[in-house]
């Protein structure tokens, strides 16, 4: 019996470090304490230095109220139901952009974009959680000399939502060729940040002869990360969303206050993420855009064990690559960029900014638009 209650006290004990380390600090405690409650070496130790309030009777009575409370908890929060309808009128597209909103279908998707300027074209991809506007400052300055398009990326308002809830890198990666397809576009550049940069690294490995540059903003060549605890600490979001229900649940309680958390921990130097956050989170009380948004999320996880799709994310670009990187990200380390600078093509170039994050289009501007045009008008 005692073996039993070692085993389970551990077993609680793992669980709830793990639950703290994610994202649920108090849920965790909670579990601490039923496991030390269960354990017979602590519960000793509690009845001696309590006898009166650590009976056998309160300490079970404790356990079950404690573990009571968590499944009560779990079961509850995020179940919220938001009533607002999504409507795609031109006066809702309009008001998405400072820039023309125009629409594509795409693999059977109606996809939508900003699209402004002429001359050599530039495809802007955002990640999460954003939207093609958060482009919008970068659009107006890089329409001046160039054709500039940013796609509100599969699943993301107004975007259509694809019946498979096929959010896969590289399907997303396939859809942004098609794209470029449709509207005749042969040779171009890209940017793309967070799930954009991955989605990038992407599209040049399916269209390497028509990709002329590529910018990473915060996320490195696939190649390029190793799994180290800290890293495994600073993507622990992809455990929590990667789940099924759970995860957009989550993301949901508390009225997205997860979003605004994301943004903070990403991005500690962005005093006004707000602006960011609060848009993308209005977009997410829409049926099923929360559930698509993370649907990235799940996608990776299933892509991760499919042999050839991780053959294909392995492979590195043959065209110059221009990867940017805030020093408090947290998926920074010197080790990293070292690896980009060893392995990315000739002609590429790897930039640390100071007292930025993730979001450094948003944080840094003027630093990051002059080491974009830098390398744009770098004809080496």
């Amino acid at each position: 019996m005692q073996f039993i209650k070692y085993v389970l006290s551990i077993v609680l004990l793992l669980i709830g470090s793990i639950t703290i380390l994610l994202e649920e600090p108090l849920f965790g405690i909670g579990l601490l304490l039923i496991g030390l409650l269960l354990m017979p070496l602590s519960s000793k130790f509690l009845t001696k230095k309590a006898p009166k309030l650590f009976t056998k009777r309160n300490k079970t009575l404790i356990s079950l109220s404690i573990g009571l409370v968590i499944v009560v908890a779990i079961g509850s929060f995020g179940r919220k139901q938001y009533n607002q309808v999504e409507k795609i009128t031109n006066e809702k597209l309009v008001s998405l952009s400072i820039h023309p909103v125009k629409k594509i279908v795409v693999n059977k998707l109606d996809y939508y974009y900003i699209e402004k300027g002429e001359g050599e074209t530039i495809l802007l991809l955002h990640g999460f959680p954003d939207m093609a506007n958060t482009w919008d400052e970068t659009i107006s300055e890089l329409s001046k000399t160039h054709r500039v398009i940013a796609p509100f990326l599969r699943g993301y308002y107004p975007t259509g939502i694809p019946k498979d809830n096929d959010f896969s890198v590289k399907t997303i990666a396939d859809d942004m060729v098609k794209l470029l397809d449709g509207l005749s576009i042969d040779k171009f550049t890209v940017v793309g940040q967070d799930w954009g940069a991955s989605i990038g690294f992407s599209v040049t490995n399916l269209a390497d002869e028509r990709v002329q540059k590529f910018v990473s903003l915060a996320i490195p060549h696939t190649s390029c990360l190793e799994l180290t605890p800290s890293l495994a600490y600073a993507g622990r979001h992809f455990l929590l969303l990667g789940t099924s229900d759970y995860g957009v649940r989550y993301a949901r309680k508390s009225n997205f206050e997860y979003i605004d958390r994301l943004y903070q921990r990403w991005s500690p130097d962005f005093k006004n993420f707000q602006a960011s956050s609060d848009a993308i989170k209005e977009t997410f009380k829409f049926p099923n855009r929360t559930e698509a948004a993370i649907g990235y999320y799940r996608s990776f996880s299933k892509d991760q064990n499919v042999s050839e799709v991780q053959e294909f994310y392995q492979k590195v670009p043959k065209t110059p690559v221009l990867f940017l990187l805030g020093e408090h990200d947290l998926i920074y380390s010197e080790k990293m960029v070292s690896s980009m600078k060893e392995k990315m093509p000739e002609g590429s170039k790897t930039v640390v900014f100071k007292n930025a994050g993730h979001f450094l289009h948003r944080e840094v501007f003027p630093e990051f638009i002059s080491e974009l045009k830098a390398f744009l008008n770098n004809n080496n």
